[in-house]
């Protein structure tokens, strides 16, 4: 009979599994009906087709957005390799697996364990979990293709945490480090802000500490403002950003918001019990840490300086009536990495702990309290809801027949009908019944077409 200390890992890895499978089983059933959505990939698509995967990214840089490496991503839509939307399943597969191969080395990195050992293994699981059950919207970054930026930058962020705290090689420290923040900074606007803000302060306090600018932090330095030279100075920006409000109101706007997505943030279980878990247990054993008590609050409140600058965006200037679900998603994941690492800090200065034969019955209670927690998953219920009923599948036949059939029309002027199923999940608004529109539009250059619209019922 194996010895009950290797029992309970087990207990606690079939758990992970066990909650990370059923999310896991909707996304991937999910991504069978996946498609591009067309608001965005259609335009990335055409712009793609005629210029380049290099080329339409700098057309958007020139004329939409400064996030450059973003651009490059949306331009590797599937759309400009093949007209086929079968292979949209494929970008969600896969970055579902970038995410866990991800969260591994981040476990494998904190735990200083080897991959396959089961804490790693289950941590890593019901991390990537939590993020999946809990945050509205999070599905956006798996499903549309114009999302994927979005998680993408928030891999390369989880990376360059593991390169920067646990890769001593000289290599990696001066040349694959550097490139990863470069395009950690070219990824997205609300990444670039709040990363920066983050990693700014603490090196300001490392140059402060050591008296001496360090070799390695030269070349971050340099790669790092370059980086956010491109973002600013890019001619797309001015074009983007069509809102102009004052500055004071702007500010308060944004304060507002931080808020009441602080308080959103606060008041889901899971973050909860994810936090309550790293405050009683860390790593699973103490050591001695010497961050002291006016430096874990000057931590504090570099996070709360960089997520509420992440509001500032939308707030001043950027024509958003309100916050993309996408991009709440990413602040939220934000926020369980910032208070993750605050509740390991506390765990640490605490001067108590938990018995030693207590602690597994707590672990396996909160473990448990995952379970009913679930069922407050909007988007867990919404994929089963559209799995089960056919609808999710039914609307991408639909979508995929339809665009089959424009493609084939040997017509300059298209009529196309109107998808008669209504996904709540899959991207559903329609093109306009006015070629004129931009999705019209889009549409019409991929293809070939003079003029596409939406068939009057």
């Amino acid at each position: 009979m194996p010895p009950q200390s290797n029992i309970k890992p087990l207990v606690l890895l079939l758990l992970g599994f066990f909650f990370w499978g059923m999310m896991a089983y909707l996304m991937g059933s999910m991504a069978i009906a996946n498609g591009p959505n067309i608001t965005d990939d259609f335009c990335f698509a055409w712009v793609g087709k005629e210029y380049g995967v290099f080329g339409g990214a700098y057309q958007y840089y020139i004329g939409w957005s400064g996030r450059y490496f973003g651009n490059v991503m949306l331009h590797l839509n599937p759309l400009i390799f093949s007209p086929d939307f079968g292979f949209f399943k494929w970008g969600t597969w896969i970055v579902m697996g970038l995410g866990l191969a991800n969260a591994l080395f981040l476990f494998k990195n904190i735990f200083q364990k080897p991959w396959w050992n089961a804490t790693v293994i289950w941590s890593a699981l019901v991390f990537q979990a939590i993020g999946w059950y809990t945050i509205p919207g999070f599905y956006e970054w798996y499903f549309w293709f114009s999302g994927l930026f979005y998680a993408l930058s928030f891999q390369l962020v989880i990376l360059f945490f593991n390169l920067y705290y646990f890769e001593k090689g000289v290599w990696i420290r001066y040349f694959i480090l550097p490139l990863v923040l470069f395009l950690l900074i070219g990824s997205s606007e609300i990444t670039m802000i709040f990363f920066s803000a983050v990693f700014g302060c603490i090196q300001l306090y490392r140059i402060i500490k050591n008296k001496r600018i360090e070799a390695e932090l030269w070349v971050l330095g340099i790669v790092g403002v370059l980086g956010l030279a491109i973002v600013f100075l890019a001619p797309g920006n001015a074009i983007r950003a069509t809102k102009h409000i004052a500055l004071v109101d702007g500010l308060l706007e944004a304060a507002k918001s931080a808020i009441h997505q602080l308080y959103l943030f606060l008041k889901e279980p899971l973050f909860w019990l994810m936090n309550i878990w790293i405050l009683l247990f860390g790593t699973g054993k103490k050591q001695a840490y010497t961050l002291s008590w006016p430096l874990f609050f000057g931590i504090l409140g570099i996070l709360t300086l960089g997520y509420y600058l992440s509001f500032l965006p939308i707030s001043l200037a950027l024509d958003e009536t309100g916050i993309p679900n996408r991009t709440l998603s990413l602040l939220f994941m934000y926020l369980l990495l910032g208070s993750s690492y605050l509740s390991f800090v506390l765990h640490q200065k605490l001067t108590w702990s938990i018995p030693e034969k207590a602690q597994f019955p707590v672990q396996l209670l909160i473990m448990l309290l995952i379970l009913p927690n679930m069922h407050f998953s909007k988007s867990a219920h919404l994929m089963a809801t559209e799995i089960s009923s056919g609808t999710a599948f039914q609307f991408a036949k639909e979508q995929k027949a339809r665009f089959e059939a424009l493609q084939h029309n040997p017509a300059d002027q298209v009529e196309i009908p109107a998808i008669q199923t209504k996904s709540a999940f899959l991207f559903n608004e329609e093109i306009s019944t006015d070629s004129s529109h931009l999705w019209c539009k889009c549409i019409a250059k991929y293809y070939g077409k003079k003029q596409v619209r939406l068939k009057n019922n």
